[in-house]
């Protein structure tokens, strides 16, 4: 069996695996007691409350593209929590880049048969268009016209920002590199990034699916049905207030 090494140890590959399970429940044990463990949760119950948002939008939910990308999210959750915190930040991009790559094929049947066939790849520059992607003035009219375009603004900003800031572990970038950790150690400071990364990646998802699927809430059903989470995750926003205020029962057109 081959040899390596581990701090100097010489190891076979099975010992080194092993070792590598040991540093995660070490890296584990660590986030319970700083009780950094919260915000862990926190990411875990926003993948429940994404599954379950997701199931009441249709045949959206059907998408490879969309299974893929809560799969991504959970993944890099786990791996955060492990300490591959390089790891982690990359699949989280990832999450951002399939969810909402995903909604705007969502607009337009022929480009998502073209990307099932292989002659449409995704292109961030399309998603963040600011006009026609899933954060533009004109798609957010058409969808969801209770919001503003300060609104949208908002949005791009954020989606811009924290694809460049993920991004750059990504592409090689020194200074994010040198946050890095080696051997998994446990580091609260890039723990905090993640979950700040995180928190706005969520709250860039909740609004795109929130603008995409408007529509769905005409329905009192679903309107109730979804009440919690979208207030849970957007419930600090004027215009889920509203929707959930006391014009509530006004239809939506």
């Amino acid at each position: 069996m081959l040899l390596d090494t581990w701090n100097g140890e010489h190891m076979t590959n099975y010992e080194i695996l092993l070792r590598i399970n040991d540093k995660s429940r070490e890296h584990i044990t660590k986030l319970y007691n700083s009780g950094k463990l919260d915000l862990i949760n926190e990411c875990i119950s926003y993948t429940e409350d994404l599954n379950i948002w997701i199931s009441r939008c249709g045949n959206f939910s059907k998408y490879l593209l969309v299974k893929e990308a809560q799969d991504e999210c959970i993944k890099s959750i786990i791996m955060c929590s492990h300490g591959f915190y390089k790891e982690a930040i990359i699949t989280l991009r990832q999450f951002l880049e399939h969810m909402l790559f995903a909604i705007l094929l969502s607009t337009n049947d022929y480009k998502y048969r073209l990307w099932k066939i292989g002659q449409c790849d995704m292109s961030w520059t399309q998603i963040v268009d600011g006009q026609n992607g899933v954060f533009g003035k004109e798609y957010i009219r058409v969808y969801a016209k209770d919001i503003n375009d300060e609104r949208s603004i908002e949005l791009l900003t954020i989606a811009k920002n924290v694809y460049r800031e993920c991004s750059e572990f990504v592409h090689g970038n020194y200074e994010k590199l040198n946050l890095l950790t080696e051997n998994m150690h446990y580091d609260e400071k890039i723990l905090n990034l993640y979950s700040e990364y995180f928190s706005n990646i969520k709250y860039l998802v909740s609004m795109a699916l929130l603008i995409r699927f408007r529509e769905i809430l005409n329905d009192k059903e679903n309107l109730s049905f979804l009440e919690s989470i979208i207030m849970d995750n957007l419930g600090m926003l004027p215009e889920t207030q509203l929707l959930y205020g006391a014009e509530k029962e006004t239809v939506y057109e």
